[in-house]
């Protein structure tokens, strides 16, 4: 019998609505949207004025939502190097988070994902060992901002050999890393498609993180061709041709770690899909494909609907 589990559903909304990132009104319409459809988690970015975030948070607590301030966008797009061999440029990327987390600290948020910074094989003087040295430096200090209430931190590897091209990371690197650190509160977002990516399989990928793992993004890619238009670290719907999960390989595999408690510790999962124009029917699809995958579970409120047509792009 399917274990019952204490987790949130959500999705990631600014992946959706790109254009919320930086105006509060429609991330607030945005966010009883989502209420909607019976999430009860969303993750998101925001860039505004101090009292645009509290007025997010005060929102966010109205709704009753979990939610998770998605710190990579802007650590991505400033290219913020959390395993700088160069401390200088190490500590200033722990900086930049800071003022990152106290956003998230205003906006409520429940969690504050990261990433780790640009690929070492880009970067002069960067070896395996120092990277772990330092992100190990860089989580140690950031593990000291939190407190009994404040947002979670958790660490999302990505593909260290292609698009986006970052240092941590390999899943044997994810876990080396985690091990020099037993004792911390810092988890890890594990996220399907970037697991696949690196070339493992996603179940056991899992398994070997899954001591640290505390949030899941449910996420595809297109791995296998590299001449199909959505190649790389594109997070396209479950429902396109020639991806790495179909609808029902991702939920075969979700329910696998629901079915096993190999979810015990993951308190928030949620949908990951990037929109290309369009954007409230790709929302309309990935609230169908969430509805497919949580569908005869107890995990989920979510209705069941008729997932329509397949979608290509």
């Amino acid at each position: 019998m399917e274990e019952k589990v204490r987790m949130k559903k959500g999705i990631c909304l600014t992946a959706l609505y790109p254009q919320a990132m930086e105006n509060a009104e429609l991330l607030l319409e945005l966010f009883q949207k989502v209420k909607e459809k019976r999430f009860d988690c969303v993750e998101f970015y925001f860039h505004g004025k101090p009292e645009e975030e509290l007025r997010i948070g005060k929102k966010l607590k109205e709704l009753q939502m979990a939610s998770v301030f998605l710190a990579g966008f802007p650590m991505k797009r400033d290219k913020v190097d959390l395993s700088a061999g160069c401390d200088e440029i190490r500590k200033k990327g722990v900086a930049d988070c800071l003022k990152l987390y106290e956003s998230a600290v205003r906006m409520q948020a429940d969690k504050m994902l990261i990433l780790s910074g640009p690929a070492w094989e880009m970067q002069d003087g960067k070896s395996r060992d120092g990277i772990l040295w330092q992100m190990r430096n860089s989580l140690l200090e950031m593990e000291s901002w939190l407190g009994q209430d404040g947002p979670q931190i958790t660490l999302e590897f990505f593909n260290d050999k292609g698009e986006p091209w970052l240092a941590v990371g390999d899943i044997v690197m994810v876990q080396a890393l985690f091990q020099t650190m037993p004792e911390t509160r810092i988890g890890i977002t594990f996220d399907t498609s970037h697991a696949v990516q690196l070339g493992w399989d996603v179940l056991p990928a899992f398994k070997a993180l899954k001591p640290w793992i505390r949030h899941l993004h449910l996420a595809n890619s297109v791995s296998r061709d590299k001449w199909h238009p959505l190649y790389g670290d594109k997070h396209p719907l479950f429902s396109i041709k020639g991806g790495d999960f179909s609808l029902a390989k991702i939920r075969k595999f979700y329910r696998t770690l629901a079915q096993s408690g190999d979810l015990a510790q993951v308190d928030i999962c949620s949908f990951e899909v990037i929109s290309r124009g369009e954007e409230d029917l790709y929302f309309a699809k990935t609230c169908e494909e969430a509805a497919y995958v949580w569908k005869s579970s107890r995990l989920t409120n979510i209705p069941e609907t008729d997932l329509g047509a397949v979608w290509y792009l």
